[in-house]
């Protein structure tokens, strides 16, 4: 085969520095994020939890411009549709102790991806307050 003739139009893609006719996706890009989506989709991708609270302030998290302290939490149940299937969702919202409200953040996902959230919020809850528990007995 002689290769492909470029058109003006046709410059080397970003993904694969091959050159072909533009398009959203090179072949070689789109094997990689299809092996990743169906990785993703396996539901055993790592989840990082620390054995112990971080001090937001050794994380450089210290109460920013961007950071709000939540007054009042309300998280919700919904079902949102996705490619035409009703999923489960969790939306966590509320207001801030000067009452201004919070913005939503809407968690999307499967029995198993609730499941695994819920598991993961119930440890890191309990983390926390045995944390300060242990800390306020040793301050005493």
């Amino acid at each position: 085969m002689l290769g492909t003739l470029a058109t003006v139009t046709d410059s080397p893609c970003l993904w694969c520095t091959q050159v072909h006719p533009p398009r959203f996706l090179c072949d070689p890009a789109e094997e990689i994020l299809n092996a990743l989506y169906a990785r993703g989709m396996r539901g055993n991708l790592p989840t990082v939890t620390f054995p112990e609270p971080i001090p937001a302030d050794e994380l450089g998290l210290g109460f920013g411009p961007g950071d709000r302290l939540v007054g009042q939490l309300h998280v919700q149940a919904a079902t949102l549709p996705v490619a035409g299937v009703h999923r489960p969702a969790v939306i966590f919202t509320g207001r801030d102790p000067y009452g201004a409200n919070l913005p939503k953040w809407i968690y999307p996902g499967d029995d198993g991806d609730l499941g695994r959230m819920l598991d993961l919020v119930t440890r890191m809850t309990h983390l926390a307050i045995r944390t300060a528990a242990t800390q306020r007995r040793v301050s005493r």
